[in-house]
């Protein structure tokens, strides 16, 4: 993700320093989080596109083409929004992410899709390109939507983070290179590892899939 790439990344952050970068822009973070989505994420995706498409074409093919053989029905990439991206986390940042705030990754029910979604669960995934030295991987919680909804219909406080102290915690370790898919609707976020070191990094593509019409569409 260095050389001619590393002139796109992206700073992110909301405490005054860089945080983490992403290549590429993101649901959650340019349409859901901004002032401006229409701008930022419907028009300034095609921008953050191109360069991802022109260096990393034959990448996005592999990842097309796995997810659709693991899932069993036809897969594209998007050609609307976001191509599926990157988040890079240097250093002590990554300590930092892993204490985020839980989350589902629902962002796709915000976006302008042109079509009806088939109203099945989504997908997630996960490509881990570079790791720190102890690891890493997801953190996860046995938690869905589904749950916090019926907590509201019962009047009770729909507190992630107090929610998951009385779930039990799995870690889903990473690999270089092997796609982790999943469905993004259990509670879940970057996982801990321990003894993080200045000079570790930690870059993954991060993508998302609907399924529009029988066909699955990534996206991030």
């Amino acid at each position: 993700m260095t050389g001619p790439l590393r002139k796109h990344w992206i700073p992110r952050g909301t405490t005054g320093i860089t945080e983490f970068y992403s290549l590429g822009t993101a649901a959650y973070l340019d349409y859901c989080c901004s002032e401006n989505p229409i701008q930022d994420y419907i028009k300034g995706s095609p921008k953050a596109n191109r360069p991802l498409k022109q260096a990393l074409g034959a990448m996005y093919e592999r990842v097309r083409a796995g997810i659709e053989a693991e899932i069993g029905e036809p897969v594209t990439l998007t050609d609307r929004f976001a191509l599926p991206g990157f988040h890079i986390f240097l250093g002590q940042a990554i300590d930092r992410a892993s204490g985020a705030p839980v989350h589902f990754d629902q962002q796709y029910q915000y976006l302008p899709w042109r079509r009806t979604l088939d109203g099945v669960p989504p997908i997630s995934f996960t490509m881990p390109i570079m790791l720190p030295k102890a690891g890493g991987g997801l953190d996860n919680w046995n938690v869905t939507p589904d749950d916090v909804t019926r907590m509201v219909r019962l009047g009770m406080e729909p507190n992630l983070d107090r929610v998951k102290e009385t779930k039990f915690k799995s870690f889903h370790p990473y690999k270089l290179g092997t796609l982790s898919l999943h469905s993004g609707l259990l509670l879940h976020r970057l996982g801990r590892v321990p003894k993080i070191r200045d000079d570790d990094e930690r870059i993954t593509l991060q993508g998302h899939g609907v399924r529009i019409n029988g066909t699955w569409i990534l996206h991030w």
